[in-house]
């Protein structure tokens, strides 16, 4: 008998031929002996089908058209048979030994439902951008500071857990992961690994480069049904106007430097109504700027940097 358990990693994809050879190499790497693999394409028309043919069975695969990422992830994850499951996109790559360690920390600690660890972005030419602000599990820091700080590609989760929360929701296509780690602090905890686990892919086609102002719905309507949910702490159902306040903040902050000042304004404006005359500086400066549209955008670029964008290699922050 195996005394690993199985492992089941799922890398979705569509038209990251450029990129999906060096993330299946970064898993087919791992030492560990009961690893599953699968790559869920959704019909890529690029040379994805050809680099996955060159595996034979060395990994597993289907290509057919599918709603987007989560549902990709999801199948993926109910085709599997792991015990432990994974998540590694088709631009992003794992660490050597990022598997034994999640497995050893999950073995460890029969308590936590999920383990992550530390991360690096990388720009197309696979050189490191900065590191992810990574930091210790905290369940009322995640939903209070409104900030993932759990880097999607090093999270490995029990499937028990997994099962018990939900899978991913298909309806998300931008923050179904920080959805997912909301939901399932309901329930488990997760534990900080501080090891080198994944490294995170930004180039201009990616799509936390390219489309931060569709972050903003998603990243409200994720707080509201939080705040929905009869199982949250009742510490945090008490300070929900402030956290609201928050994440109408965030998602401001997303339209702005998105170039949307106007949807800028608006959640703003929502944010106002549960804290009028916020004393946060972020807030006047948003607002600020977005009042005068383009013109504002343009200025705040070129006193602040954008700190969503990527100029070669480099992520303003």
């Amino acid at each position: 008998m195996n005394k690993w358990p199985h492992v089941s990693i799922v890398t979705p994809s569509l038209n990251q031929g450029r990129f999906i050879r060096a993330t299946i190499d970064s898993i087919l790497v791992q030492d560990y002996p009961n690893l599953e693999y699968w790559v869920i394409d959704g019909g890529s028309n690029d040379e994805t089908v050809e680099v996955l043919r060159s595996y034979g069975d060395r990994i597993r695969w289907v290509s057919e058209p599918d709603t987007g990422q989560s549902q990709a992830v999801n199948k993926g994850w109910k085709c599997s048979k792991g015990d432990i499951l994974g998540w590694v996109n088709a631009d992003d790559l794992l660490q050597p030994l990022a598997v034994r360690s999640a497995v050893e920390a999950l073995l460890a600690k029969q308590s936590i439902g999920a383990v992550y660890g530390e991360t690096i972005y990388i720009d197309d030419n696979d050189q490191v951008i900065e590191q992810y602000s990574a930091h210790e599990y905290n369940y009322e820091r995640l939903v209070i500071e409104t900030e993932n700080f759990i880097p999607q590609p090093s999270v490995f989760m029990r499937r028990t857990i997994l099962e018990k929360t939900g899978f991913l929701n298909e309806r998300l296509h931008y923050v179904m992961d920080y959805d997912l780690w909301l939901r399932m602090g309901l329930i488990a905890p997760m534990e900080y690994l501080p090891t080198p686990m994944a490294a995170l892919r930004l180039h201009p086609t990616s799509k936390t480069v390219k489309a931060m102002s569709s972050f903003a719905n998603e990243f409200v309507f994720i707080y509201q049904n939080l705040f929905s949910n009869p199982a949250l702490p009742l510490t945090l159902q008490q300070r929900q106007i402030v956290i609201m306040h928050t994440a109408y903040l965030h998602a401001a902050s997303f339209c702005f430097w998105g170039g949307e000042t106007g949807t800028a304004l608006q959640y703003l404006q929502k944010a106002w109504k549960l804290q009028p005359f916020p004393r946060r500086r972020t807030f006047w400066l948003l607002f600020a700027f977005s009042a005068f549209g383009k013109t504002g955008w343009k200025l705040a670029e070129l006193l602040h940097g954008n700190p969503m964008q990527l100029q070669k290699g480099i992520l303003l922050r």
